[in-house]
Formats: C-alpha cells, sequence, structure tokens
C-alpha cells in the first residue's frame, strides 16, 4: 500500500469533494465486499470492529488493524511538518460504543515516531448513527452543526493539517472537518489522509 492522490478520474467517486480539496488514500475499499474480497477490505472490517466485542477473541484482528494503520501512516516521510487531526468516531466520548480506533493508531505512531504531532481538536458533541448505517447519510452541515472545536489544543500547530479517517466514502465528514478547521486556522493548510477509499459506481453516485 502507499499513498495515492485522489485526481479528476476519482474524485467524482466522492460527491462531496471538490477540485480544491486535496486527499490521498492507501488502499481501495469494496463496499459489501467482505473480508476475503482483498487485503485492503480486510484491514478496514477488522478496523471498524465496535467495541463491544471487546474481550472476544476476534479483537486481536482489530489490534491486528490498529498497528497495521499505523504502520502506513508511519510510511508518511515528512510526518515532522504535519498536525495529524483524526475524524472523531459517531459516537462521543460519554458512549459506551465510544471507538478510539484512530487515536490509538495516532499514539502508536507517536510511541514509534516521537517527531509525530496530533490533536483531538475536533470533537463530536452528541453521539450519532454511524454513516454506513443508515439510509440518508449526513451531510457535512448536518456533521458540522455536531462538531465542536477546542481551541487550545489548536495552538502551536504545524502549517500543514492532516484530517485523519480511516475511508474516504462520499467526503462528508472530511469536508465538515476542513470547514471547521479553516474557520479557526484560516492560514494553514489542510488535506486528507485515508487509509482507504470507498469504490463506488455510477449508479451510487447518481443518488446525491
Amino acid at each position: 500500500m502507499r499513498l495515492t492522490l485522489i485526481d479528476e478520474l476519482t474524485r467524482s467517486q466522492h460527491p462531496f469533494l471538490t477540485q480544491d480539496d486535496r486527499c490521498l488514500f492507501f488502499g481501495e475499499y469494496t463496499a459489501r465486499g467482505g473480508y476475503a474480497f482483498s487485503d485492503t477490505n480486510d484491514l478496514i472490517h477488522n478496523f471498524k470492529k465496535g467495541v463491544e466485542k471487546k474481550g472476544r477473541a476476534e479483537w486481536a484482528y482489530k489490534e491486528w488493524a490498529i498497528k497495521r494503520v499505523a504502520e502506513l501512516i508511519n510510511s508518511i516521510s515528512d510526518t515532522d511538518q504535519l498536525t495529524f487531526v483524526p475524524v472523531p468516531p459517531s459516537k462521543s466520548r460519554q458512549d459506551p460504543l465510544y471507538d478510539e480506533r484512530l487515536i490509538s493508531v495516532l499514539q502508536i505512531c507517536q510511541q514509534t515516531k516521537p517527531v509525530t504531532d496530533f490533536r483531538e481538536m475536533v470533537y463530536q458533541k452528541v453521539s450519532m448513527d454511524a454513516s454506513h448505517t443508515i439510509q440518508d447519510r449526513h451531510s457535512p452541515d448536518d456533521i458540522l452543526m455536531n462538531y465542536g472545536f477546542n481551541q487550545e489544543l489548536a495552538l502551536n500547530t504545524r502549517n500543514n493539517i492532516v484530517i485523519f479517517d480511516d475511508v474516504l466514502t462520499a467526503g462528508s465528514h472530511y469536508k465538515a472537518m476542513k470547514s471547521l478547521i479553516k474557520h479557526h486556522l484560516p492560514d494553514k493548510n489542510i488535506i486528507g489522509v485515508f487509509v482507504a477509499r470507498t469504490a463506488r459506481n455510477a449508479e451510487w453516485i447518481s443518488e446525491f
């Protein structure tokens, strides 16, 4: 897996992205493809295992996936020039189903590569249904209204801010994050880095 830029050929598969959005991904995830469809599908399915499965034998696969994603992030050469901002999970911190998988990845990265800088400056106010579990997906505006911003954690960030998430689908969470961060930190460069992008067909795209 290596970082690939979303370009004119793939941008249309992510309806909320525009030409000024710079987003990169490591692999392609095929929705409804199952674990065995590809290595990326296997990684994403295990990475997204719900916290209610903690304590079961299968939890070891989630721990493996977290470590594997950390290896991918550590492969980025210019980490010392970046500040990572993880996309908050759909559940708030107070929710028993809160999943800190993205934070766990960045903590491992910081332990193995101390120059790694990450800030949880964006947080979810209240729990929402995960986008992949509902028929009518949340718009960037819906998501933005439920985001809060911690100004103290935004102090002394690096010039290049990376919005970090596991899967790029429509791009709604990325756009909400970018809008909020740009409002508070207008002079920063903002890009998106995703473990995978969802490859979609024209029929799905036409629904947006």
